[in-house]
C-alpha cells in the first residue's frame, strides 16, 4: 500500500509539472517572434604594453522557454608593445550559438564559430588563416528586468584547430547582457 501512495504522489507530481510546463508553452506561442527577439553581446577592452579591444554583437531569438539561438559577428583588435616592433593583429568572424535552460538561471551553451586570424610567422612576416571553434559549455543568466538580462559562461574549445589559441580544456570566460526588442 505504501508504494501505491508514492506512485500516486509521483504521478500527481509529475501531472502538476506537466500542466505547468504546457501553460508556459501556450504562453510563449502567444507572444510575437518580435516579442521572442533579443539583441546583445559583449565587449572588451585592456590597456596598456598590451591593448586588446574586442567588439562581438549577438542577435537571436527565445525559440521555446527553454532554448535560444542566434548569431553574432566579432572583431578584435590587439596591439602588444612587449615586442620591438609592437605586434599588431586584426581578427574577425562569426557565430552560431544555442542554449538550453536546464533551470531559470543555468543554461548549457554550444557554439561553431570561425575567425579570419593573423599570426605572426616571424616578428616582421604574418599571414592570415580562417580558423573555425566548436565551443561547448554553460552559463548563469540573472534577469535584470522583464527583458533584459546579465550572463557569466564559461566554454571550452573542443575542435582544438591548429591555429586555435586555446589550449585544450582552457576555460574561455565570458561576461555579457541581453536586451529583448
Amino acid at each position: 500500500m505504501k508504494n501505491v501512495n508514492v506512485i500516486a504522489l509521483i504521478a500527481l507530481l509529475f501531472t502538476i509539472q506537466l500542466g505547468a510546463v504546457a501553460q508556459e508553452v501556450k504562453d510563449d506561442e502567444r507572444k510575437s517572434f518580435r516579442d521572442k527577439l533579443f539583441t546583445g553581446g559583449s565587449i572588451g577592452l585592456s590597456f596598456g604594453d598590451y591593448t586588446n579591444l574586442i567588439v562581438s554583437p549577438v542577435i537571436g531569438a527565445r525559440l521555446n522557454p527553454k532554448v535560444y539561438a542566434g548569431l553574432g559577428i566579432e572583431y578584435q583588435y590587439t596591439k602588444d608593445k612587449r615586442y620591438d616592433p609592437s605586434l599588431t593583429y586584426n581578427q574577425y568572424g562569426g557565430r552560431l550559438f544555442a542554449q538550453y535552460n536546464i533551470r531559470p538561471t543555468v543554461f548549457a551553451h554550444g557554439e561553431f564559430a570561425g575567425y579570419s586570424m593573423e599570426r605572426y610567422v616571424t616578428l616582421a612576416t604574418k599571414e592570415r588563416n580562417f580558423v573555425p571553434f566548436i565551443y561547448f559549455g554553460g552559463g548563469y543568466r540573472k534577469m535584470i528586468s522583464e527583458r533584459s538580462f546579465f550572463s557569466v559562461q564559461v566554454l571550452f574549445d573542443v575542435l582544438q584547430h591548429q591555429y586555435s589559441p586555446y589550449k585544450a580544456w582552457e576555460p574561455i570566460l565570458s561576461v555579457g547582457f541581453g536586451v529583448g526588442i
